[in-house]
């Protein structure tokens, strides 16, 4: 009995954490913007030159989707578009949703960790879908670009993927706290969305 009730307890803590992992990592780059925030929430000066980038680092994975086409990833585009990246900077790192035509969610934190499986849950596959669509609604208001820089503190990139390459548009938070109004508002509450339909999914331990 005393084994079965451990077994059970320890079946609990791990749906747990799972449930609480999209959240609770975002939450902790969200939270080092404040708290390592120097005088009027200026971040501390750098200290020392940055560490090396290992040799033969393996590409992350938003950085080895964006190098890739439609074809090589086996997604159809609708209506000019196959994929959606969208990404919010903090002082500590970028959280990266990813949504594909397909209905493949994911997301991913450059500080280490990611959440996959979006797909076979119906809500987050739905969620990726729409925000392809979006993306095709507001092309208008992106740019082509063979550059992807993440985003810094308080803003969010959008890098959309269509067969003709990789078009971007970025929103600025600080200017635009609600985003009420904004052309991109639309697609940035369908990325958020898919953040939404993730954290969901975890919390019923249905992915990871």
């Amino acid at each position: 009995m005393r084994a079965m009730r451990a077994r059970q307890a320890k079946g609990l803590l791990v749906t747990v954490a799972t449930a609480g992992f999209v959240v609770a990592t975002v939450y902790v780059i969200h939270l080092a913007d404040e708290t390592n925030a120097g005088p009027g929430g200026a971040p501390p000066p750098h200290e020392g030159p940055p560490p090396e980038a290992p040799p033969e680092a393996k590409a992350s994975p938003r950085d080895t989707l964006l190098a890739t086409t439609a074809a090589q990833a086996g997604v159809a585009p609708v209506r000019g578009v196959w994929g959606v990246l969208m990404e919010r900077g903090f002082a500590k790192g970028v959280a990266t949703v990813v949504a594909l035509a397909d209905g493949t969610a994911t997301m991913h934190l450059s500080t280490g960790g990611s959440v996959v499986g979006g797909k076979t849950y119906p809500p987050a596959h739905e969620a990726a879908q729409k925000l392809c669509e979006r993306a095709a609604d507001a092309l208008g208001e992106t740019v082509t670009t063979r550059e992807f820089p993440a985003p810094t503190k308080g803003h969010v990139r959008f890098y959309v993927l269509t067969p003709d390459g990789v078009r971007t548009a970025e929103l600025d938070l600080f200017a635009h706290p609600d985003a009420g109004g904004e052309p991109l508002a639309p697609l940035l509450a369908a990325g958020d969305a898919v953040l939404d339909a993730l954290k969901d999914a975890t919390s019923k331990g249905l992915i990871r």
